[in-house]
């Protein structure tokens, strides 16, 4: 398939999205069950004309990068060691699993009563997005060439300017798929999270007011933006990965 045709098909998609939605709310005709299309885009005119909208999202956005930032720096160099050592990889995976299968309400409640609204929300990501980023990054290195590996070790051991030189270069594209996949993932969490704890000037909190006092054409619109955001930086790594390759 070209690209025009897979624009065509994607405009498609998209306009069906919102056909489905019109008739849906005249079929309801019920505001808060489901707004109609209109009353979301003037709420959502009405939200990128405020200041604090900006700051709200730019807290969130922040919380997240921090998350996924130290959620790499620990899958990384735990993803190096599992490759370095058997037993590593042995120890860990039982763990990873553990964290992949945590039901995220219940954790979020208990972290949310540990460390409070601002630290819950950065905790509960990083136990999500961490299995997702240790994994890409065990994948990657054992997918490289085993006849490549025992030439490097001829010549030197596995240090950081090897890791750096050789064996980043190569698992670049894995890594890369592994962090659009903890961004959009993460994002999703890091809202609920939000939503469940409630820290200052964030998407989940403004969601949950404006649900409350039934703005449902608000949550609609920040959902907007939500998906724009979401799709706007798989987007970005993505055209990264391209770059690389």
């Amino acid at each position: 398939m070209d690209s025009t045709t897979k624009k065509l098909y994607t405009a498609l998609g998209v306009i069906f999205i919102f056909l489905v939605w019109y008739i849906s709310s005249i079929i309801i005709d019920n505001e808060i069950i489901l707004p109609k299309i209109d009353a979301v885009f003037k709420a959502l005119i009405k939200i990128l004309g405020e200041k604090k909208t900006y700051l709200i999202i730019f807290s969130t956005l922040l919380r997240l990068l921090i998350t996924i930032a130290i959620s790499f720096i620990i899958g990384l160099s735990l993803g190096i060691l599992s490759i370095k050592f058997s037993k590593v990889y042995a120890f860990l995976s039982p763990n990873i699993a553990m964290f992949r299968s945590i039901p995220v309400v219940s954790i979020i409640i208990i972290l949310l009563i540990i460390f409070g609204s601002n630290l819950a929300p950065i905790i509960i990501t990083s136990l999500v997005v961490l299995p997702i980023i240790y994994e890409g990054v065990y994948t990657s290195f054992k997918s490289i060439d085993k006849s490549l590996i025992d030439d490097i070790t001829t010549i030197s051991d596995v240090n950081i300017k090897v890791i750096k030189d050789v064996y980043m270069p190569m698992t670049k594209p894995y890594i890369i798929s592994s962090l659009v996949t903890s961004f959009g993932f993460g994002f999703k969490v890091m809202v609920m999270s939000e939503f469940i704890s409630q820290p200052n000037n964030s998407m989940g909190k403004v969601i949950l007011y404006n649900r409350e006092m039934l703005n449902m054409d608000v949550v609609f619109a920040w959902t907007l933006i939500i998906i724009f955001l979401v799709i706007l930086f798989e987007s970005i790594l993505k055209k990264v990965k391209q770059t690389g390759e």
